[in-house]
């Protein structure tokens, strides 16, 4: 009997916890929000998928056509032969909200309010740090006033998303696709590829917009001082900069626009429309329309990352290193000058 059909497979129940790429030996598996892909000619049946599938996405057809491997794999003892498993100490332990918090689905309605006050509180740091209270403070006092209202400006992100993950008992982590940590190296060298590449495109289409635009005199004279106008120019100030727009602003963007927002697009209405839709919101959020097309690029980018690779860390590491050549540019101009 084939691998195929020895297996039976489920999509819509499957909890995108990673378990079985990680076990399986040949790399067979590919697994996204409605597939769950097996090449049969890699699958030697081993059934390892099978036996961590605690979803019940991937079950066997039969033990009496498994190898021996696949009898240990999935607990069943030599001379049952009806295909059933014989449950494990471990597997009799409650799994009830482990599994709760592997199959977090965002809703399109809390996807919604995520952007909400997303925007709102946006519009409202611009407007305080515009403010002629806050421009009349002295240099000294305004640069840790400013940073100050950028750390609570993410914290009510962060508070918000947890808030909504934790009223439905979920785990922030996975809620986020943050937990797949333990993947193969294959998979971890794959991801790295795909930053480098996404990064250097990304990069490569913003350059050539950027030339583009100069050369057509579309080009605003915005300089440097979208930085330096927040942080200062002391190297402390600079210092913070980086810790702001290289590490914070990208990892709480990333779980709004890619893990909240795209997940809740993605369950109504699929994954292209999503990650569209998603990025183009991403790019209005910038408020500039000449960064509309390089940004738009950007979270088309950043969205299909995430959903190729199922964990939001890949697209935190790219949206991190391409803001990270945006700051070092800044930095550089400052020191040079």
């Amino acid at each position: 009997m084939s691998a195929q059909a020895r297996l039976l497979l489920t999509p819509r129940l499957c909890d995108r916890c990673g378990k079985c790429l990680s076990v399986c030996p040949l790399n067979a598996l590919r697994v996204g929000r409605a597939y769950i892909m097996v090449d049969w000619v890699r699958c030697d049946g081993c059934n390892q998928c099978v036996a961590v599938c605690e979803a019940g996405a991937i079950k066997s057809l039969g033990a009496a056509s498994q190898t021996p491997r696949a009898r240990s794999a999935a607990g069943l003892s030599a001379g049952t032969g009806g295909g059933k498993a014989v449950a494990s100490a471990k597997s009799t332990k409650p799994v009830k909200r482990k599994r709760e918090h592997e199959r977090f689905e965002w809703s399109l309605l809390e996807a919604a309010a995520t952007l909400s006050v997303t925007f709102s509180a946006f519009m409202a740091k611009e407007a305080l740090i515009a403010s002629a209270a806050m421009q009349a403070m002295p240099t000294e006092v305004l640069v840790p006033v400013r940073i100050a209202v950028l750390t609570v400006y993410y914290a009510l992100q962060i508070a918000l998303l947890w808030w909504l993950v934790r009223r439905r008992g979920g785990s922030f982590a996975e809620s986020f696709g943050l937990g797949r940590l333990n993947t193969p190296l294959a998979e971890k060298l794959r991801s790295i590829g795909l930053v480098i590449a996404g990064l250097l495109g990304t990069r490569v289409i913003a350059t050539v917009y950027g030339l583009v635009t100069r050369e057509l005199g579309l080009t605003p004279q915005a300089g440097t001082d979208t930085v330096t106008r927040v942080f200062g120019t002391a190297p402390g100030g600079l210092l913070l900069a980086v810790v702001m727009l290289v590490f914070i602003g990208p990892f709480v963007e990333e779980l709004v626009f890619r893990g909240a927002l795209l997940r809740g697009l993605e369950a109504r209405l699929g994954m292209w429309p999503a990650i569209v839709i998603q990025a183009v919101l991403f790019a209005a959020f910038h408020r500039s329309w000449w960064l509309l097309l390089p940004m738009t690029v950007l979270g088309i980018a950043l969205g299909w990352l995430a959903h190729e690779r199922r964990s939001l860390w890949p697209a935190i590491v790219l949206h991190g290193l391409y803001n990270a050549l945006s700051v070092a540019a800044v930095v550089w101009v400052v020191m040079a000058g």
